[in-house]
């Protein structure tokens, strides 16, 4: 049985929004949570969404899609808010589960998920991920995504805690992830708090798994896949123009 997570618990502080969850703001007159839920229907067998911050309009942007709900009291990082789900998950033969985020699925097509997925089991991974290119890494301030001399993948390491050497990486970890439920169920009590922020990062799970022996895959695909998040105005503007641009592409 497949999942899918969205993860919606989040205040979104810096859009500045005083009534409702970022994730349910209009993108080119849709709520963003949206294109997630759609993007999943029809490929996953179960879809849950993480709430929180205002999370009656995020309960309220879901209707019409068969989506079980979990809680997220407090707003302790990505690993924290996919940690809760997990209780939901166990309600279920789960054996794989997708995450992404409510405020960056626009992009993605299921073509992506499929690829992501075929990735996944192909390698015998615990975890695989999106990855994508972009010429000024420092624009977009993410993770960046670390290799061995073998090209294997073993660490992302957010912007702000990135070197000097580390930011001139064009690769960068995208947001999009497939794991081994197993593996979540074991490695998620794991995670240590950021010493910066305090939060638990999902992304940490990759040292995790490398340190035990584990294989951590990455799917690279075009930016125009990927689009940006929306964390501000700013950013929900351009990415709807983003996306109308590439859309002519298509």
């Amino acid at each position: 049985m497949i999942t899918g997570i969205i993860l919606a618990g989040g205040k979104g502080t810096r859009i500045n929004s005083k009534t409702a969850n970022k994730v349910t703001l209009p993108f080119l007159g849709k709520p963003m949570i949206q294109y997630g839920l759609e993007l999943y229907s029809g490929f996953v067998d179960k879809i849950v969404v993480v709430v929180g911050a205002f999370l009656e309009s995020v309960k309220s942007a879901c209707k019409g899609f068969d989506v079980d709900f979990a809680l997220q009291k407090e707003q302790l990082g990505t690993g924290h808010a996919v940690k809760v789900a997990l209780p939901v998950l166990q309600k279920y033969p789960t054996k794989y589960v997708f995450v992404g985020y409510g405020d960056h699925m626009m992009f993605y097509d299921k073509k992506v998920l499929k690829d992501l997925f075929e990735l996944h089991k192909k390698t015998n991974s615990v975890m695989t991920l999106v990855t994508t290119e972009y010429e000024d890494p420092n624009e977009l301030r993410w993770g960046r995504i670390i290799r061995d001399r073998k090209g294997s993948v073993i660490a992302s390491v957010e912007h702000k805690d990135a070197d000097e050497e580390q930011r001139k990486i064009k690769e960068l970890n995208a947001g999009f992830y497939c794991f081994n439920f197993d593996f979540l169920k074991t490695y998620l009590p794991k995670l240590k708090p950021s010493p910066i922020t305090g939060e638990y990062y999902l992304n940490g799970l990759i040292e995790l798994a490398v340190k035990d022996d584990f294989k951590v895959s990455a799917l690279k695909v075009p930016f125009e896949k990927v689009g940006i998040g929306v964390n501000t105005k700013e950013e929900l503007e351009k990415a709807e123009r983003l996306y109308l641009k590439m859309s002519n592409f298509k």
